[in-house]
């Protein structure tokens, strides 16, 4: 179940959040403005009400012998007479996070505003589902062994992963960390070692008076990452340097 249990975790800090408004309240809102401006001006008038990205249908009743017609703009349809209320809400959804009000008499809006959204959520959740099915194959299934995972594809996964763990929380970056370990993925923290030009990626320097400590490793600033004896990701570090 671990690799489950993490997949579910990251789905659940990377998913879409919660609207960045009260999609109800701004319906609710939206259709009392609708209702006092003229006809003709309905869309502009309810377009001024919604935030950036957001979208609306409004539906008023049709005057006597008035045909049922659409009209409007990208962002607010006005819709006269009948319509199936659940098709226009399924047709404005695809922008956002839905919120509708109606009145007694015929009046009825749907508006979607986009959610807050946590970044990079695409290329996150594609990672993120690449080192759930990583850590599965090593640590689940052991009974039926899956082909290997090519060299190079498994590369761009714990690189993309390396830039990924430090905007996570601790407890879900650990879990990711976790399924790594199981691929058989090795954090690399080289704290004290001598500095390896070819393994480590130099970013700073400070002086110390212990000749013993020049040229090593006075703190790894961001972990490397490699598989077996191989560096896939190069820890970025300080180095002591003779003061």
């Amino acid at each position: 179940m671990g690799a489950l249990a993490t997949f579910t975790a990251l789905g659940i800090v990377l998913a879409p959040g919660a609207p960045s408004v009260d999609t109800h309240a701004l319906a609710a809102h939206a259709l009392n403005v609708a209702r006092q401006a003229e006809p003709a001006s309905i869309a502009d008038a309810v377009a001024r009400e919604l935030p950036t990205g957001g979208r609306a249908v409004v539906v008023r009743p049709a005057r006597a012998n008035e045909p049922s017609s659409r009209s409007g703009t990208s962002q607010v349809a006005v819709l006269v007479g009948e319509v199936d209320q659940a098709a226009v809400s399924l047709l404005v959804s695809t922008t956002g996070v839905v919120g509708a009000h109606a009145t007694p008499d015929g009046w009825w809006t749907s508006i979607a505003v986009p959610a807050l959204v946590p970044p990079p959520v695409g290329a996150a959740l594609a990672l993120l589902i690449g080192a759930v099915l990583l850590g599965a194959a090593a640590t689940e299934v052991p009974r039926r062994r899956a082909p290997p995972i090519p060299t190079r594809q498994k590369d761009v996964l714990v690189r993309g992963l390396s830039d990924l763990m430090p905007k996570l929380p601790e407890g879900v970056a650990w879990q990711a960390e976790n399924l790594l370990t199981a691929a058989g993925i090795r954090l690399v923290v080289p704290d004290g070692e001598p500095v390896d030009p070819r393994g480590h990626l130099v970013i700073g320097t400070e002086p110390t008076e212990d000749d013993d400590l020049v040229d090593t490793v006075a703190r790894t600033v961001r972990p490397g990452y490699a598989d077996g004896s191989r560096i896939v990701v190069h820890p970025s570090v300080v180095m002591y340097v003779r003061d």
